[in-house]
């Protein structure tokens, strides 16, 4: 099939425009993905400098550790040796050292995790002897 009433002259910048805006696109595009790897990064980097932000301070805990110790004597049939350790652990609590040793917190199961490993020796159940 032939073309007819066209020059050749017409045809090639008809070409070459389609071609620059191929470029024009694709030297957009790739600068669109750098600026956007760049805020990725720095995102990326916001995350990382967040993350620290998240630990728990003493005081919160302080508070959760006390929760915890109360949730287990409020359950009740424990014994009384076990009540009185217990009781003891609370009231000689060193939150620094106790993070020191097992932190830092950034979730409350963590917390919990390191306080069975503390508390689970002194947990004795009247029903258990």
């Amino acid at each position: 099939m032939e073309i007819s009433g066209v020059s050749s002259s017409a045809y090639t910048s008809a070409a070459a425009a389609i071609e620059e805006d191929e470029e024009l696109k694709e030297a957009e595009e790739e600068k669109a993905s750098q600026e956007s790897s760049k805020t990725e990064k720095q995102s990326g980097d916001k995350i990382e400098l967040s993350s620290n932000t998240d630990e728990y301070s003493e005081s919160d805990v302080e508070d959760k550790v006390s929760n915890y110790i109360q949730n287990i004597l409020a359950s009740g049939n424990l014994t009384d040796a076990s009540v009185a350790q217990l009781q003891q652990y609370l009231n000689t609590f060193d939150v620094a050292k106790f993070i020191k040793s097992y932190g830092p917190f950034t979730t409350t199961a963590e917390i919990s995790a390191a306080l069975y490993a503390v508390t689970s020796g002194m947990v004795k159940r009247q029903d258990e002897e």
